[in-house]
């Protein structure tokens, strides 16, 4: 059998598994995997080298799988192969959701769908095969399988291929977090020199492109901004007496949503704005009294942002924004009283803007228990089901109660997940290297099978090549200093990503409208090109 046809039967096993991210069905997958390459005579050999490790506290028991294969020659050099074994879900496939996860009955049956001119073209075709996690990613997973499985034969390389395949990617990146302490753990023990990381997502298409044939050497990152607005409570029939926090958020969201402000940039590539993720009141019942606390948190992608600037930014943004508000409402007054003749007895507001690290250091000055009462209480909101963003919120409000100074304000704070961006630097010297592989792979591409691979600056949709390191300069203390429940609703091993640093690439396969009913792969390009240009790759970087 062909290596080709190795990689799509393995991607169909795959893909047969319904590895909902957030759902035990992570653990199944992870299962198989593991018991594929136990079925590899090398691994059947060296059981020492190849493990199942289970996520610490991880609410659906699931656990990452690695396997390393030692060259013939000794060498530290040690390359990762890495990749996530969890898809999104398949509820707008309607009737075809019991097909979505077979690639040849979705592949027949898709057209029974509402399709666009550009999916009915690659129907036609016949270059591409459909179903849930055939792009994003088992193909890449299948790949990296029978890669290991080859070069496992001969060894004829220097140095180590690792494996590392994570859940939880569609969800908060719990399986990559988790490997981190470990990867430095087997670094430690077996003296590995982690000269390179493959991450194996696809490409999508850019710019008209029928098929993408693009390899990443940066990845966008992301922050997630809460602004916790407490106003000041009135009944309806003085609605001018109060302050609400409803119109405190709706004008930072106003200020803050799509400003181009905060698009970051960085090698010709730009971020998309921010867009508000969720915005609400938190008055859980009717009554004809204000709400006192609202929130907004938003999506804010990264390229090289700084983050005191960035927390200084969105201080300025919200200070602007109080003001605006008590501005407003001062002339809704004046006007007011005009049409009434009546005097409007009203207590001055002023702005008042503080991040949460500054809120937290006082509560927690006075309140010694602070954070064993906090656990109790995040462990309840857990036993509820709520989320992370919901139970980061939560936080913040329990925060403020216990601080002594009650009155409106806007609280700034970061809340889970936070994603650092990731970029390939030739100037670095083990980037250096790696990126030397690289680029005379590119050049095989177009020598030898006259393909052209653009080497693309950022993947711009979010990676596990975030938690390859963070560099040990970077001025990450003053955003984790503000992450709502660090280290304990959300643990982020900053002092191991400093340690660690991988050179990493993201390159992949072909595919089209990840995450939706007609997510597809292109199987000439996939299949026939891309093993070959890993297999050249990993030769350059192992020699």
């Amino acid at each position: 059998m062909s290596f080709q046809k190795d990689v799509y039967n393995t991607m169909k096993e795959l893909v047969a598994i319904p590895s909902i991210s957030g759902t035990r069905q992570e653990s199944f997958i992870a299962e198989k995997i593991y018991e594929k390459l136990l079925e590899i005579p090398y691994f059947k050999e060296n059981t020492h080298n190849a493990g199942k490790v289970k996520i610490e506290n991880d609410p659906f028991g699931r656990s990452f799988i690695w396997a390393v294969v030692n060259g013939k020659e000794y060498s530290e050099n040690s390359l990762i192969l890495s990749g996530h074994l969890d898809v999104v879900g398949v509820e707008e496939f309607g009737h075809l959701k019991s097909a979505a996860f077979d690639v040849e009955r979705c592949t027949e049956r898709i057209s029974e769908l509402d399709l666009d001119e550009d999916t009915r073209a690659d129907i036609k075709s016949g270059d591409w095969v459909f179903g849930r996690g055939t792009a994003d990613m088992k193909f890449g997973i299948a790949l990296n399988i029978e890669l290991l499985r080859e070069f496992s034969v001969n060894r004829n390389f220097k140095g180590n291929l690792l494996f590392l395949v994570v859940p939880g990617e569609e969800s908060n990146s719990e399986g990559m977090i988790s490997a981190v302490p470990f990867l430095l753990k087997l670094r430690e023990e077996r003296k590995y020199n982690y000269c390179g990381m493959i991450i194996s997502e696809p490409s999508i298409p850019e710019r008209e492109e029928k098929v993408s044939k693009r390899l990443y050497i940066g990845s966008v990152g992301k922050i997630m901004p809460l602004f916790f607005c407490v106003g000041k409570e009135t009944h309806v029939g003085e609605s001018l007496n109060g302050l609400n926090p409803n119109l405190m958020v709706s004008e930072i969201n106003r200020l803050l949503e799509c400003n181009e402000d905060f698009s970051d940039d960085a090698y010709d590539a730009v971020t998309p704005p921010p867009m508000c993720l969720k915005q609400m009141d938190l008055k859980e019942l009717y009554s004809v009294q204000s709400p006192l606390y609202a929130a907004a948190y938003y999506n804010v992608l990264t390229l090289k942002m700084g983050y005191e600037k960035f927390i200084g930014d969105l201080k300025s943004l919200a200070h602007e924004a109080f003001l605006n508000v008590l501005d407003n409402l001062s002339k809704k007054r004046d006007e007011f009283a005009k049409k009434s003749s009546r005097q409007l007895r009203f207590e001055s507001v002023y702005p008042c803007v503080m991040t949460y690290s500054d809120i937290l250091s006082e509560v927690k000055s006075n309140y010694k228990n602070f954070d064993s009462y906090i656990r109790k209480k995040i462990s309840t909101w857990k036993d509820e089901k709520k989320d992370n963003q919901t139970i980061a919120i939560n936080i913040v409000r329990e925060t403020y109660e216990l601080y002594k100074e009650k009155k409106p304000m806007i609280i700034i704070s970061i809340i889970p997940p936070y994603y650092p961006h990731k970029y390939l630097k030739n100037e670095d010297s083990r980037s250096g290297k790696f990126i030397g592989a690289v680029d005379r792979t590119i050049e095989y591409a177009e020598r030898e099978l006259h393909e052209e691979i653009i080497k693309t600056n950022f993947f711009m949709g979010i990676s596990d090549a975030s938690y390859t390191g963070i560099g040990a300069n970077s001025s990450v203390n003053s955003l984790i200093s503000n992450i709502v429940g660090y280290d304990i609703i959300y643990e982020l091993p900053i002092d191991e990503l400093k340690k660690i640093d991988i050179p990493v690439i993201v390159f992949g396969g072909s595919g089209k409208d990840l995450h939706k009913y007609t997510e597809r792969i292109n199987v000439p390009y996939s299949f026939n090109v891309v093993p070959k240009l890993y297999k050249y790759m990993i030769s350059n970087v192992l020699k």
